[in-house]
């Protein structure tokens, strides 16, 4: 999980496709995707969300 939240913080343009849903995340859970996009949606330092 650690490994896909950097990915995404060095990546926001993968953020924004998740988000419009042109794009998804292998190796999560329905669940745990949609609390990635949240996490990204509503904070500014989204590695806060999961430490």
């Amino acid at each position: 999980m650690q490994q896909i939240i950097r990915f995404l913080v060095e990546h926001p343009e993968i953020v924004e496709k998740l988000q419009n849903g042109t794009v998804s995340l292998i190796g999560l859970s329905e669940l745990e995707g949609k609390a990635v996009i949240k996490a990204f949606s509503e904070s500014i330092h989204p590695l806060r969300y999961w430490m």
